[in-house]
């Protein structure tokens, strides 16, 4: 594959993923509004419930908002 390619591969994905942050937002995610966005309510996004164990830094089971920023 030619470079050229490459490189323009690698530009869709990284702004597929930046139009995905964006969207997502913590306020939907937390259905019942505890401030806490627990697996059930990331289950809402694929990606956020995928990323779900690696963003529960303190592993109480729910992100907060300064867990899912690093989303």
């Amino acid at each position: 594959m030619q470079l050229k390619h490459v490189f323009a591969l690698t530009i869709g994905m990284f702004t597929s993923a930046l139009a995905l942050a964006s969207e997502v937002d913590f306020a939907l995610l937390d259905a019942n509004n505890d401030g806490l966005i627990s697996l059930s309510e990331a289950k809402q996004v694929p990606q956020v419930a995928e990323a779900f164990r690696r963003l529960d830094r303190n592993r109480d089971g729910a992100l907060s908002a300064k867990e899912f920023s690093h989303f």
